[in-house]
Order: structure tokens, then C-alpha cells, then sequence
């Protein structure tokens, strides 16, 4: 196709559409999700590109995406940038919050209406992966050091007192995790999955690569079986020791025994 193909439609037509989706009216003249398929098509947006939009807006570029995926097959993402513009309204408070919640009802649609083929094998046909994850700019979850000060003893040893326990309030764990990875190198599509060992939770990341555990109360039973793994560097939270040198101590030696590269607390 050539960019000549591609059709204008009458911006109703998106008000609508939208309308239908979230049921209310929200903007006069929203960009149009076939438009911006048939755009996509016409620039030859490959089935593995990631489509890039700075002004989201309520979404219509992940919709458009999720569309010639399903359409075609293909396994493009995107990423949304959207401020959180206040819009007066109760069910939608910002125009973030309008955004988030099209491409979950978009993508509800997509699986209701998938249709359920089958193989020459009788095997069902793989399900496109739809998930999304969402994230908001905010400070480190992590008390920054004073590199200005301090200029006498009482102030050391109050900034001291502060970094005992340097992890903001209120952060979960999903919180750190994320700036943990992105700390270590990795992005933030990275798989993740969240395991049960020795009752604890444990985040296994890029495949078993590394193991994050951020849990307060960490055990010998605990390091044992994050080390049976065999991962490849292993992050826990610092006070989950709770100063137990000799506890410390053994989970050094167990991840060194198993061939962890690395070991580290924050």
C-alpha cells in the first residue's frame, strides 16, 4: 500500500466508536482506530515493531495495534506516554485513568471475539498475548544520600539514622522491584513471575536469570531453595536478614556452592 490509500472517515464516526466502548462522552474529535490500522499497514509497521505515542490521549494507538495483531497475526506493542490531565468527571479522573481502562475493554473484546480455530491436529489455536502493564513516573523508592552534607557529627548521625531503613513509605514490592530491574539493566517488558518458595514470595526474572525477593523475613529454607534454582544473581531486601550475621553468612555460601554470579541487598 501507498500512504494515497489510506481513507479519511468522517471524526464522528471515532466519537462514536469510543462512545460505544466506554459508554459517555469524552472528546469531540478522538483519533480514529481504523485510521491509524490502515496508517500502520501503508508505512509498513512490521509484525514485531513497537509503535511509540507521546500523546495517548484515550488509547486509540493501542487499539489500532491490538487490532492488526489480531488481524494478522502479528506481534507488535506499543507504548503510551499520557499525562495525568484531570477531566472533571467521577468514573474517569484523569485522562490516564480513560486510557488505561479503553485498552482493558478493548483487548476483554479481542478475547471475547477471538475466534476458536483449530489445527490440522486438533490442537487449539495459540492465544495472541494481550497484557499490558502500566507505570507512573514517581521519585526512587529509595531514601536518596545527601551528598552535600553533613557538616557536623549530629547531622551524620541523623542522616545515618535515616538510612537504616532508606525504603520510602508505603512502596510495595512491585514498586522496588521495577527499579530494581531497571537499575540492573533490564526492561521493563521483561518477563516476570512471581513464585512460592518456602512460603515466601519470590520474583523470578528474565526466565530464571535473576531472583528478587524482597520480603522481610528471610530464612535459611528460603535462601536454600532461591539457590537449588541455580539463577544467576540474586537481589533480597537488606532488613529482611534483620542482622543476622550467621544467616548472612550461610546464604553467601550456599549461592556461591550453586553458582550464583552475584548477591546483593538492598
Amino acid at each position: 500500500q501507498s500512504l494515497t490509500s489510506v481513507k479519511y472517515r468522517d471524526g464522528r464516526i471515532s466519537s462514536k466508536k469510543l462512545t460505544a466502548l466506554l459508554g459517555g462522552n469524552f472528546f469531540p474529535n478522538p483519533k480514529d482506530s481504523d485510521l491509524l490500522s490502515q496508517l500502520f499497514k501503508a508505512i509498513g509497521v512490521a509484525a514485531d515493531d513497537t509503535v511509540l505515542d507521546f500523546f495517548a490521549g484515550s488509547g486509540t494507538t493501542a487499539q489500532a495495534v491490538l487490532e492488526v495483531n489480531e488481524e494478522d497475526g502479528g506481534n507488535r506493542k506499543f507504548i503510551l506516554v499520557q499525562l495525568p490531565e484531570p477531566t472533571g468527571r467521577d468514573d474517569y479522573p484523569t485522562i490516564s485513568d480513560m486510557c488505561k481502562e479503553r485498552v482493558r475493554r478493548v483487548i476483554k473484546k479481542l478475547d471475547h471475539d477471538a475466534p476458536k480455530e483449530s489445527s490440522l491436529f486438533g490442537d487449539s489455536k495459540p492465544e495472541q498475548d494481550r497484557g499490558f502493564r502500566v507505570f507512573k513516573l514517581s521519585q526512587s523508592n529509595f531514601m536518596p544520600w545527601d551528598a552535600d552534607g553533613p557538616r557536623n557529627a549530629e547531622e551524620l548521625a541523623h542522616q545515618l539514622e535515616l538510612h537504616v531503613d532508606h525504603i520510602l513509605e508505603g512502596r510495595t514490592q512491585e514498586d522496588i522491584l521495577y527499579e530494581i530491574l531497571l537499575k540492573s539493566g533490564f526492561p521493563l517488558t521483561v518477563s516476570v513471575e512471581e513464585l512460592q518458595l518456602a512460603g515466601k514470595r519470590v520474583y523470578s526474572v528474565a526466565e530464571g536469570e535473576l531472583f528478587v525477593c524482597l520480603e522481610e523475613e528471610l530464612t535459611l529454607e528460603l535462601i536454600r531453595a532461591m539457590a537449588e534454582r541455580k539463577p544467576q544473581r540474586v537481589v533480597c531486601l537488606d532488613r529482611g536478614f534483620d542482622d543476622n550475621d550467621q544467616l548472612i553468612a550461610n546464604a553467601v555460601q550456599l549461592f556461591k556452592t550453586e553458582g550464583v554470579t552475584s548477591f546483593k541487598t538492598v
